[in-house]
């Protein structure tokens, strides 16, 4: 399996079948129906996390704390996976995470904080991933679960963010809103952005990768949201996940095109919301 999606990858990121591919695309985003999923890994994007080191910095570090909402949370994987990340470039740092997702399966998994091969391990980690891992993951019998320190700043629970009693008060310094909002109709994308946004505090971040890329360009710019231009490419061709499937369903990635004149805009996947805070990175 791993050959073929490669090729099917190499093949579509070829200037030539670009056409071919959005003409596909286009097609599943008109006729699939939206599904929300669970699928999620470790680790499924460390240049993006970078950015905390880079242009985000004062964020992470200027306050006596950072605080920091993961919606749409999943098995946990991405809460803490930048946990971990956090743990290891900001050991000094004091810091909490709130995640919610709204599937009790999986806030479940989250809360037992106990992961194999069906919740997120099934690949290998390699490289900078092994660094962070080494952290994070200590051996359970045949599976691994996450280092009890770790978990005291992880704070899991269920939530919908699009429940009438839904509330998030603007005080977080970053939002991570990332991979379910591309299952939303439009509408509802809609609403649940404005609520993501609603969520963080004047020149907080917020991430958003997993997003229809037309309907987010219309969103941030909506919002009047700052991108943040950081290692686009690098953090666009990371998320592996959607890249290599493209165009074969709506939720797939399509392949970065420098010449577009909304480049950073479009392939931002970090954007910094209006306020003394923020400014154009």
């Amino acid at each position: 399996m791993p050959e073929r999606v490669s090729l099917n990858q190499r093949l579509f990121d070829l200037p030539l079948l670009h056409g071919l591919g959005r003409s596909i695309h286009s097609r599943r985003l008109a006729s699939e129906p939206r599904g929300q999923s669970t699928a999620t890994r470790f680790f499924r994007n460390i240049p993006q996390l970078d950015a905390l080191q880079g242009p985000l910095r004062e964020l992470v570090v200027g306050g006596d704390s950072c605080r920091i909402l993961v919606a749409g949370c999943s098995f946990g994987c991405e809460a803490y996976s930048l946990a971990a990340y956090l743990a290891v470039e900001f050991p000094a740092l004091d810091w909490t995470i709130d995640a919610f997702d709204i599937s009790h399966e999986a806030v479940a998994v989250a809360q037992r904080a106990i992961y194999g091969s069906k919740y997120g391990l099934a690949d290998p980690l390699h490289g900078e991933s092994r660094r962070y891992a080494a952290r994070l993951l200590e051996p359970c019998g045949e599976a691994w679960s996450i280092t009890a320190d770790i978990r005291r700043h992880v704070h899991v629970s269920h939530g919908d963010l699009l429940a009438s009693d839904f509330s998030a008060t603007a005080g977080y310094d970053i939002v991570f809103a990332q991979n379910f909002l591309l299952h939303m109709d439009d509408a509802t994308a809609a609403e649940a952005f404005a609520r993501v946004v609603g969520a963080t505090r004047p020149g907080g971040a917020l991430f958003v990768a997993g997003m229809n890329l037309d309907s987010k360009l219309a969103l941030v710019r909506s919002h009047r949201l700052i991108p943040v231009d950081w290692k686009i490419e690098d953090i666009h061709n990371s998320d592996q996940m959607r890249r290599s499937a493209w165009p074969w369903g709506y939720w797939t990635l399509e392949p970065i095109d420098a010449a577009r004149p909304d480049f950073i805009m479009r392939y931002s996947t970090i954007f910094r919301t209006p306020g003394s805070a923020a400014a154009p990175a």
